[in-house]
């Protein structure tokens, strides 16, 4: 019997010893067959010819909030032997004016890692000039040569992704850095629209395409309707990617949902990956195991979890919502 987790315990240790059981993910969408028992599941990332891991390495203000830099490195370690090998950051991510995250990732993960990685980062400018100062800091800083996967970051209005189409927009140097090997996909991620992130689709054309996907989004609430996108990316072979799972944990508890419970119903979409915030080694244990015995949710189950936090489509109850919201930035993302 589940046992609901407080926000303090989110996905505490007591997942930790759940058996393996069958995914019942679509085989188009299945995990992959030389995983062994004890890895981390991955699935394919669209059109881009790389498989990552079902559960994603948030590494923004989660991340950023672990103050014992012993424990952080140990958590890239242990994320690592665990199987995760998508490791999500921005530009944005900062801590006390620092760009935390990049630091250490450039400290703990590149040095060590690199080549057994998905690395992606992102960047909120919308125009050309701004784009190339940015992700010029973005390589040195995380210590690489290539990003496999850059964002535009958090678009929220139409006139955005007008900006970034437009002659002198960022789009152009994405496109010329995805040539030169610089970038191996290009991103668009939202967190208020599913219609500006349809647009986005329909407009940049971009690889990936991320997104909140939890049962506050099921598909009936309106303009943060983010169950959406998922067919408009995959109708175009689009790697679809997962954030927001707990609502930054404010789902968890609401009405008795618990956090195993939100993991479960997102890793259950037609999905790659699902990026989760990873503030200590007990979620990222957590997350392990919720993945290797992930089993198909039935359909009364996901009903009853979108009942219940249907109230919660709000600014009020998700954060990411509020107009001002910056993902990440001085850890308050």
């Amino acid at each position: 019997m589940e046992t609901p987790l407080s926000r303090r315990q989110f996905l505490g240790a007591s997942c930790a010893g759940a058996g393996l059981a069958a995914t019942g993910i679509p085989s188009a969408l299945a995990a992959d067959e030389a995983s062994s028992a004890t890895a981390m599941p991955r699935r394919p990332l669209g059109k881009t010819g790389r498989l990552t891991s079902l559960v994603g390495f948030g590494g923004g203000s989660r991340y950023q909030l672990q103050e014992d830099l012993d424990v952080a490195e140990r958590m890239i370690h242990r994320a690592i032997e665990l199987g995760f090998n998508y490791f999500d950051t921005a530009y944005i991510y900062q801590k006390n004016g620092v760009r935390e995250s990049y630091r250490r990732y450039g400290k703990f993960l590149v040095p060590h890692y690199r080549n057994q990685i998905f690395l992606t980062s992102k960047l909120v400018d919308r125009d050309a000039e701004g784009a190339k100062r940015r992700f010029e800091e973005t390589l040195k800083e995380l210590g690489t040569d290539h990003l496999d996967l850059l964002h535009f970051h958090d678009l929220r209005r139409k006139e955005e992704v007008d900006k970034i189409v437009a002659p002198n927009g960022a789009l152009t140097v994405y496109r010329q850095w995805k040539e030169q090997g610089l970038i191996r996909a290009i991103g668009v991620t939202g967190h208020a629209s599913a219609d500006v992130l349809i647009d986005a689709i329909q407009r940049i054309e971009p690889d990936c395409v991320m997104c909140p996907q939890n049962p506050a989004h099921s598909g009936q609430y309106g303009g943060s309707d983010f169950a959406r996108v998922i067919p408009a990316a995959l109708v175009r072979g689009m790697g679809m990617l997962a954030m927001k799972t707990t609502a930054q944990e404010t789902l968890i508890g609401k009405a008795g949902v618990t956090a195993e419970q939100l993991v479960r119903y997102t890793l259950n979409l037609p999905i790659a990956t699902a990026v989760i915030g990873m503030p200590n080694l007990e979620v990222i244990e957590s997350c392990a195991a919720i993945a290797r015995s992930l089993t198909p949710m039935p359909e009364e189950e996901r009903k009853s979890l979108e009942g219940k936090l249907a109230s919660a489509n709000s600014a009020e109850h998700l954060p990411y919502l509020a107009e001002g919201y910056a993902d990440g930035h001085h850890c308050t993302g």
